[in-house]
């Protein structure tokens, strides 16, 4: 059978969650990049009329005209 020393037990059990935290956290930082890449929340200025609007439909909510 295999022999696990002292010393080995501590090095895994040391090392082990050490690697799983930083797994958990790259994982979470690259799900993090990709929903800030999502459509969302961005809004533009209207060259017209100069009010914040969104640019979901390709025209201004306050004025209609298209950006």
């Amino acid at each position: 059978m295999f022999g696990v020393g002292f010393v080995e037990l501590i090095l895994v059990a040391v090392v082990g969650p050490a690697l799983i935290f930083g797994l958990v956290k790259g994982v979470s930082a690259m799900i993090g990049l990709f929903k800030s890449v999502q459509s969302g929340h961005a809004t533009l200025t209207c060259p017209q009329c100069g009010q914040q609007t969104s640019h979901a439909n390709g025209r201004c909510d306050a004025c209609g005209s298209e950006l």
